[in-house]
């Protein structure tokens, strides 16, 4: 990155062997001032690594809403994996920006999973407040079956079940109906890594949401 960020450099969406350019990479470490400077040299705001991650989904994920919205001034797109990025590390403000611009509330990763899923499993319960506000729906489920409030009751966040509950949740969604909070935790399905380079990937333009 630092040979990028130097004047004179040949070209500034110059990138490394996985598909990283300076602005991902930028993006990724918070460097405010680094993204503006190659945004104003003719950086590419939508280019994409090998696996598909974009300069947005990192800011997303880091809950930087001021690059969030400066790539947004210069063209990036808004997927729809940038507000699950955002939802699943907590970033409130994030998730509220993306949405207020169009970033669909029940999108689903490859593996099924929505904003909803992660912030309930990751114990956010302000976002999932304002998820139900703006219409996540409760019963969708991942491949492997999983709930939001499945997921919420797997790690303990009884809250958030109580929410999901609320909202209309049904008990019999989640894996069991009597979860005891000092039972040891079933291990993931779902490696962290594995999600990571999910959230990388675009939601198919196909893919349907809707209930059954």
């Amino acid at each position: 990155m630092k040979k990028l960020l130097r004047e004179g450099s040949t070209d500034v969406n110059e990138t490394t062997k996985s598909g990283q350019s300076a602005l991902i990479m930028a993006a990724e470490n918070d460097l405010e001032e680094a993204v503006k400077f190659l945004l104003e040299r003719g950086a590419d705001p939508n280019q994409q690594t090998s696996m598909g991650g974009t300069a947005m989904n990192r800011a997303a994920e880091n809950g930087n809403l001021s690059i969030i919205k400066k790539l947004h001034e210069n063209g990036a797109t808004i997927g729809d994996l940038a507000l699950i990025a955002a939802a699943r590390e907590g970033h409130l403000q994030a998730v509220k920006w993306l949405i207020e611009q169009g970033a669909s509330v029940n999108a689903q990763q490859r593996w099924g999973q929505t904003a909803l899923m992660l912030a309930a499993r990751d114990g956010h319960s302000m976002v999932v407040k304002y998820l139900l506000e703006k219409g996540a729906k409760v019963k969708l489920e991942d491949k492997n079956g999983e709930s939001a409030l499945s997921l919420a009751l797997d790690n303990d966040h009884v809250e958030i079940a109580g929410q999901l509950r609320r909202a209309g949740a049904k008990a019999q969604t989640a894996k069991s109906t009597d979860v005891e909070l000092d039972d040891e935790e079933e291990e993931d399905d779902f490696d962290e890594a594995e999600i990571d380079d999910l959230l990388d990937e675009e939601v198919p333009e196909d893919m349907d949401l809707d209930d059954d």
